[in-house]
């Protein structure tokens, strides 16, 4: 065998001896990289190498920033900081893509994600090489969860690297080029194949993850700062996993983009009818002082699939302000109340009581008092002992409710999976006379500010306009990154 070398991600470390076998799962540290053979040569060593997969998952390049509460979000024009040209954040709200100025470089951004990206790819193709011949080593089930979870890793990786690379979804672009499709390790260049090949070959990878992952079902929560009571550290946690459940979200999510409704519908009605996930009402929200051990601003009970970020608060205090006398220096991403009430639709009766909105009883936002500027409090991590403050949600359990919603083909029930996640939050429930599609939308805005996915959702309804934004009128080519310069690395 060639004497391939992975930098994998092992040395589990307990940062506070309160959080016992979750920081041990969670905070991990970079060993040298190790000879191919001699990684694989232990159960420990497939594991490592699949930690280090959710590790590099949470750059700031990827879903530590960039592809959560990051860039993603200022394309879906979520921030107020973007209305000047000289700086980072304006250009890219504009969808210059190519901008390459000093300190106002929006193509190193675009490139980092697909790098990182396909860096992840490569280690989970890594594992995948190697663990059939690994099986008897591992077990049946550590086998099939190591798999599976690779497996689904590099569906999903390459999913998300398609929501952005490719054009805006439909029969019109199923032929055209999109991205390569990294199924091996290699050196050599790859064509690029079109859009619809690309979903069929993360349909079919995603399906054989459910399969393997059906060995373990069982989602092992950090909702109350807890240890697991699994006795085996790799059990631990699922929802820091692309676990089960996660796998049967990303098949709904990526069947709606697909076009493919009535499948959409189905795993998204499999992962609410499993009642492993539940929505969060305001009795959930004891504390939303980020100070507080039980403060849980991102609704942790929700989250179907999160990544740790053990980096999250310096990046936190970066852009969204701790301190409220901070004003914007630059770095900030800062909304204003007037639009954060306009949106949340405040003024209307009976929607004073939305839990989301940024009242004083519950403090989700922060107002710095000296230019009122509005901040994001989700992704504050101001008590070490809260595990939870360090979870950065990539699927959550309302974007089921709102996937059926939509998928529904009787209108009717569509309303009630969409009354359901207004209800938790406190909203009266619609009428059946409800423009369903628009009220979608509201949703979509309300439930994920700062966690990404609302520039996914304009991109698959191809929106003309989008609200509160500054880079005109939408097109087909606003809506696609282009391809890094020196993309040749992975594809041509």
């Amino acid at each position: 065998m060639k004497q391939y070398r992975i930098l994998i991600l092992g040395g589990m470390m307990a940062a506070a001896s309160m959080l016992g076998a979750c920081s041990k799962w969670l905070d991990v540290t970079p060993k040298t990289q190790m000879k191919e053979d001699e990684q694989f040569s232990s159960r420990q060593g497939y594991i490592d190498a699949l930690f280090g997969i959710y590790q590099r998952s949470a750059a700031d390049s990827l879903y530590g920033n960039n592809l959560s509460f990051g860039l993603v979000e200022l394309l879906a024009g979520r921030y107020e900081n973007k209305a000047g040209t000289g700086n980072w954040y304006g250009q890219l709200a504009r969808y210059n893509y190519t901008y390459n100025a000093t300190g106002l470089n929006v193509e190193n951004e675009i490139a980092e994600i697909w790098a990182t990206s396909y860096a992840c790819i490569a280690q989970a193709n890594y594992i995948l090489r190697n663990v059939d011949n690994g099986k008897s080593l591992l077990g049946e089930q550590a086998y099939r969860i190591i798999k599976g979870e690779s497996l689904a890793l590099r569906a999903f990786l390459h999913f998300d690297l398609l929501r952005l690379y490719a054009p805006v979804p439909g029969p019109a672009n199923d032929a055209q080029p999109a991205i390569p499709y990294m199924d091996a390790f290699t050196i050599m260049p790859k064509e690029r194949q079109s859009v619809a090949q690309i979903l069929t070959r993360i349909e079919a990878e995603l399906l054989e993850a459910e399969e393997l992952l059906s060995v373990h079902t069982d989602i092992d929560q950090i909702a109350n700062n807890q240890n697991s009571t699994s006795g085996d550290l790799f059990l631990m946690f699922r929802q820091n996993h692309l676990n089960y459940w996660a796998v049967k979200a990303l098949l709904a999510r990526m069947y709606l983009y697909k076009g493919d409704k009535p499948n959409a519908l189905k795993y998204a009605q499999e992962v609410i009818a499993s009642n492993k996930f539940r929505l969060m009402t305001a009795a959930d929200v004891v504390s939303t002082d980020p100070a507080a051990i039980d403060s849980d601003l991102t609704l942790t009970r929700e989250h179907i699939f999160s990544i740790y970020v053990s980096h999250l608060k310096r990046v936190s205090d970066n852009i969204f302000k701790a301190a409220v006398s901070f004003n914007d220096d630059g770095r900030d991403l800062y909304n204003t109340q007037t639009k954060i009430n306009t949106m949340f639709e405040a003024s209307m009766p009976g929607y004073g009581t939305d839990i989301r909105l940024p009242v004083q009883a519950r403090s989700f936002w922060t107002v710095a008092t000296t230019q009122g500027n509005i901040y994001t409090r989700k992704f504050h991590a101001d008590n070490e002992r809260n595990v939870r403050q360090r979870l950065v949600p990539v699927i959550r359990v309302p974007e089921m409710y709102y996937i059926a919603a939509e998928a529904s083909a009787n209108p009717d029930d569509g309303l009630g999976f969409l009354n359901a996640v207004r209800s938790a939050r406190g909203l009266p429930e619609l009428a059946s006379s409800t423009n369903l599609e628009a009220e979608i939308m509201k949703e979509y805005r309300k439930e994920f500010y700062g966690e990404g996915q609302l520039w996914y959702y304009f991109k698959r309804k191809n929106t003309a306009t989008i609200p509160d934004g500054v880079g005109g009128t939408m097109t087909e080519t606003k809506y696609i990154f282009p391809l890094p310069l020196d993309e040749i690395q992975f594809g041509k």
